[in-house]
């Protein structure tokens, strides 16, 4: 197996340097393919996608280029994109006056008076992050296909190819198309059952500024993406420039057994008689990174696109689909899970589905990890621009990839991570005055730390960074890579934890509180009745907090260094806000309970981020009895709400398989709010110190098997149970630890339970 791993990725920052670095064997565990029925793991479709409904059509991709295919017949338009390809150019959106007005905020805060708290912290907002762009279409059309038959189209996720099949005139025709890692290609093969019947046209369009020509057989788009775009202004605002902004290129060619090809102007390939027709794209961009602006002094987009063409065209549709198979399924084959004997159960599919759909969408390389949409987006302006939310999207959306043993695909979002501590640092210095680095609400490919344009219950959060700082930890944590863990991870915590130090002041009872904060993306109601979200010291923030010191001193005694500053923050650990129980037996979301003079705004708010101590994060569980029941409470009381940033992992970690499994999300490949986080929680938990086997198993769940689970310690474990009982279990150790275990709630001898195997197994590369 070939590892594309960064090692040179230097970021330097007001700490220092930070570098993405990661060890030769990526901290993986390399294990070979898991048995299983893999040929089941399928969707199926017996008729096309309306060009209307984007999000049901099937998703292809390789990390960075992304195709969405809706599989028409007569016609089909297929939307293309560029993980990299963004409006805007780097900028600075930092503002030296903002030091003044949070100091007012804060002073605000201290009395109470949150109106007056709200209202100036509107004055600390910027400008909106940019949006992620289109690069345009591929169209294909069949003249003499309108009247069809025997239709059915299928998106193997084995295989990570999508095949559509149909009858014209008694002849089958049959189309298959996957996105190469390996060659860095969209690849399409067209075939019938009958010699020289395969026919049609096929080219390429944009909305953005773009030009067609030809070079030879090859169709070639040129274009360039805007230097700015207003996402979230009525108006639609666009500026372009001739020069600035990130240029793409696409390359369209055809190579067929039999037949005839035909350029068509410069807008088209034609297809005449043909038996076999393969279809090769490629593309790229200018993007360089956040710090040089794409048209001025990016990469050769022309240089790129050209040589991705070359190498791909040069080989068979065998070796390219040979290639990409083996390479795509050296991630996902290395889990393998069923249950009841059902091949495949439905929560199965949808969790292999988000195992497929990260894989798709986030690999090395890539420079831009997954976006709110994946990588794929056919609007100039889609909702909410296709951005970063830091608020809780990119977290928990990574969250399923360290359980699920896809650790590789979180690579982009690390590198994305260092670029945020980057801006972050002359984010946290001009605009606080503070320390290390913040990233805030909003981002995008620029890596924008500053606050946004909006309402202060999602603008003012200067928590995102260190949300992030958990899947950075959570990377070490499950591989424990020592080498990433220096290099890079422990440098971004330390970064954030300055920060956060400066941001927290002592209240009047003598806890130390963020001020201002906020808990996304919620209100509350005065004394006056006024509806308003900011105020100090929400539960999330100080759970991240919590979250963060901790690791930043587990990093410092594992590394031996900085004694000093592991000293400040193991001092300010026991100062930080408690959790604090309210009146309804609930977790408190504010530093304050609701009375009659503070009230609840809306009971079943879509977030329920104050929770987040019990999922993704684990200083609420089944040690600390009593707050774990009054954060049931809180779940309870929302209601139909609380499903950001996931309700099910929630309910997992509660150890209530019931409700976890009612929680998980069935809308594939529906590509919004659908995370799966939650689904390895019900079988296997580690976030305790222990390795915790079944521990939320679902009643409906009676017999099962799960092969190739990934936990906390570099474990690597598969599980079988029947009747409800664990039949056996492999735990292999990749760093020689010999774990605690606890099996359905009660700790177990690891060396004489007959259930148990354990192994130390040298970890290797393949």
């Amino acid at each position: 197996m070939k590892f594309f791993v960064k090692k040179s990725v230097r970021i330097a920052f007001a700490l220092g340097v930070v570098a993405l670095v990661l060890n030769q064997k990526d901290g993986v565990a390399q294990t070979s393919s898991k048995k299983g029925n893999w040929e089941s793991l399928k969707l199926s479709y017996n008729m096309p996608t309306s060009q209307k409904d984007f999000g049901a059509a099937i998703p292809l991709g390789n990390g960075r280029l992304g195709a969405k295919i809706y599989g028409g017949v007569a016609s089909e338009i297929i939307n293309l994109n560029d993980a990299t390809l963004w409006s805007g150019v780097p900028r600075s959106y930092n503002d030296a006056k903002n030091v003044k007005v949070l100091a007012e905020v804060r002073a605000a805060l201290a009395t109470s008076a949150y109106k007056e708290a709200d209202s100036l912290a509107r004055q600390l907002q910027g400008k909106n992050n940019q949006a992620y762009q289109p690069l345009g279409n591929l169209y294909l059309n069949f003249p003499g296909s309108e009247n069809y038959s025997n239709y059915s189209r299928e998106l193997s996720l084995d295989r990570a190819v999508a095949t559509i099949k149909y009858q014209v005139n008694g002849i089958d025709f049959t189309r298959e198309i996957f996105a190469s890692y390996p060659d860095q290609a969209i690849i399409m093969r067209i075939y019938s059952n009958k010699k020289g019947t395969v026919s049609f046209t096929t080219g390429m369009n944009t909305q953005l500024q773009g030009k067609l020509k030809t070079e030879g057989q090859t169709l070639v788009m040129n274009g360039r993406a805007p230097i700015h775009i207003d996402n979230y202004n009525k108006k639609q605002i666009v500026e372009w420039d001739e020069k600035k902004g990130t240029g793409f290129q696409a390359r369209l060619a055809i190579k067929t057994i039999g037949g005839k090809t035909n350029i068509v102007g410069d807008t088209s390939l034609t297809v005449l008689a043909a038996d076999t027709a393969i279809i090769y794209f490629s593309a790229a961009t200018s993007f360089n990174g956040i710090d040089k602006e794409p048209g001025m002094a990016g990469k050769n987009e022309n240089e790129l696109a050209t040589a991705y063409l070359n190498k791909a065209i040069k080989k068979s549709y065998l070796q390219l689909l040979n290639a990409h198979v083996k390479d795509y399924q050296s991630l996902f084959r290395r889990l393998w899970v069923e249950v009841n004997n059902e091949q495949p159960n439905k929560y199965i599919l949808a969790y292999q589905w988000a195992r497929y759909n990260l894989i798709a969408c986030s690999r090395a390389g890539s420079m831009a990890p997954r976006n709110e949409q994946g990588i794929w987006n056919r609007d100039m302006f889609p909702n909410y621009a296709s951005n970063y939310t830091l608020n809780e999207n990119p977290q928990k959306y990574y969250a399923v990839a360290e359980p699920a043993n896809i650790s590789e695909v979180t690579n982009s979002l690390i590198k994305f991570v260092c670029d945020l501590a980057k801006n972050g640092a002359e984010t946290a210095r001009i605009n606080y005055g503070f320390k290390g680095w913040v990233a805030h609400h909003n981002s995008d490919i620029w890596a924008m730390t500053t606050m946004a344009t909006g309402d202060p219950c999602w603008a003012l959060w200067p928590m995102g960074g260190i949300w992030l700082c958990e899947n950075v930890w959570d990377k070490y944590d499950f591989n424990q890579d020592e080498v990433y863990l220096k290099n890079t991870a422990y440098p971004i915590l330390k970064g954030a934890a300055e920060f956060a130090l400066d941001l927290l002041l002592e209240n009047k009872d003598g806890y130390l509180v963020t001020s201002p904060s906020t808990s996304p993306e919620n209100h509350f109601f005065d004394e006056k009745g006024n509806r308003v979200a900011v105020s100090q010291g929400s539960t999330l923030d100080l759970a991240l907090l919590r979250s963060l010191f901790q690791h930043c001193i587990t990093a410092s005694k594992v590394l031996k260094r900085d004694i000093d500053f592991r000293l400040k923050l193991e001092q300010a650990l026991p100062k930080l806000l408690p959790f604090k129980i309210g009146s309804k037996g609930q977790l408190n979301e504010w530093e304050f309970d609701y009375s009659a003079s503070l009230k609840e705004w809306e009971v079943t708010h879509r977030h329920i981020s104050h929770v987040i101590s019990v999922w993704p994060l684990s200083q609420i569980n089944k040690n600390t009895p009593t707050l774990l029941a009054a954060a049931r409470k809180s779940l309870e009381l929302r209601g139909s709400g609380g499903y950001h940033p996931d309700k099910a992992g929630m309910w997992a970690r509660l150890l209530d398989g019931d409700k976890a499994l009612a929680a998980l999300s069935l809308k594939y490949p529906v590509i919004y709010d659908a995370p799966f986080g939650g689904f390895a929680e019900l079988l296997l938990q580690s976030q305790t110190g222990d390795l915790d086997i079944l521990p939320a198993l679902p009643s409906a769940w009676s017999n099962g098997k799960i092969y190739g689970l990934r936990a906390r310690g570099n474990y690597e474990v598969d599980i079988e149970w029947e009747n409800h009982q664990l039949k056996k279990a492999t735990i292999r150790s990749y760093s020689g630890t010999v774990p605690e275990i606890t099996v359905m709630g009660k700790k177990i001898n690891i060396k004489t339970d007959p259930a148990i195997t354990f192994l130390k197994v040298q970890q290797t590369t393949k």
